[in-house]
């Protein structure tokens, strides 16, 4: 078991759907009047989706938002341990006697690979299923898992009260909401206050760019080029430090080629990943923004019957590809 310190960052940008719950029901329920009303928290909360869309962070910010501790639970560690029994039991012990916490179990799957096989995981489960049901104190669970597949059903049913929730790659209004979050932690002098000092056009052409990307690769990026302006100091300016550090689209669009997208790289495992998600609820809506892409039917099926026989033709209409509305799609017709 191990506590975090508090996230770097506000927020975390897009899945406005998750982040309505946690402060409009859960923080809501924590509070002392719901148990007037017979009201209690849930008692766990399960975040799928693919790794770096910022499930960790979420619950940080869970956390924070309730102003309880957050600990760290290690299903793999607990595993390993030289008395797995004493280890899970002490972690529990710790969480009924702070009362008030959140405990986080990252990657939460990596830890039911041999389940079926019995053993130690399978008589832990039974263990944390029953403190999950059974205790009574405010401790709030969050699991993150790639894989939701190597779940027993057993240990999903416990996530129902809280919700079983899919944080998939953000969507280009998201994407930005992310860049503003760490410009803004980087750059104050350019992004501070809610400041944006670039174009409609300009967003365009980087939201275009890191499309498909996750808030971790976003960061990072972001991160790349401080650094970048901070290493071409020289060395008296690094001594004194008061130079303002400022940022250009082109810096962060060049910053594409020093990596391969997650969603590129591994496609297969991404879609693996969305299949299982069909009955998780979404963490984010539709993209509503100016920048979102709009779907429109490319291609149409026409049947015509000749003697019995049916004939299907598919036209492609590149008028209708035309016909776009939105600032946003009028500048992708224009690059």
């Amino acid at each position: 078991m191990e506590f975090f310190a508090e996230p770097d960052v506000k927020s975390a940008g897009g899945n406005d759907l998750l982040q309505k719950y946690l402060h409009e029901v859960v923080v809501k329920l924590n509070e002392s009047g719901a148990k007037q009303y017979n009201l209690r928290p849930p008692k766990g909360m399960l975040l799928m989706g693919p790794p770096g869309t910022g499930k960790s962070l979420i619950a940080k910010l869970a956390a924070k938002a309730l102003g309880y501790p957050l600990l760290g639970l290690s299903w793999g560690n607990v595993l390993g341990a030289d008395n797995p029994d004493r280890a899970l039991a002490q972690i529990l012990e710790v969480a009924d006697c702070l009362d008030n916490c959140v405990i986080l179990a990252d990657d939460f799957d990596k830890g039911f690979t041999g389940w079926s096989e019995g053993g130690a995981s399978r008589r832990l489960s039974q263990r944390l299923l029953t403190w999950m049901q059974e205790h009574t104190s405010n401790a709030l669970m969050i699991a993150t898992v790639n894989r939701i597949q190597l779940l027993p059903s057993e240990i999903k049913r416990r996530f129902d009260d809280g919700g079983i929730w899919f944080v998939d790659l953000p969507h280009r209004g998201a994407i930005r909401d992310i860049f503003l979050i760490h410009l803004a932690k980087y750059f104050p002098s350019q992004f501070a206050d809610g400041q944006d000092p670039w174009s409609e056009r300009d967003w365009y052409r980087l939201l275009r760019g890191y499309q498909g990307s996750t808030p971790v690769e976003i960061a990072n990026a972001v991160t790349r080029c401080a650094t970048e302006f901070y290493c071409n100091l020289s060395n008296e300016e690094r001594r004194e430090a008061n130079i303002i550090p400022t940022v250009t689209i082109e810096r962060l669009i060049a910053q594409l080629s020093q990596f391969k997208k997650a969603s590129i790289r591994d496609a297969e495992d991404l879609q693996a990943i969305r299949n299982k998600a069909y009955y998780a609820r979404p963490a984010a809506s539709e993209d509503e923004s100016e920048y979102a892409v709009v779907r429109q039917e490319l291609f149409r099926t026409l049947a015509k019957v000749f003697g019995g026989i049916i004939f299907g033709f598919v036209i492609f209409s590149w008028g209708d590809c035309a016909k776009r509305t939105g600032r946003a799609n009028r500048y992708e017709l224009q690059t």
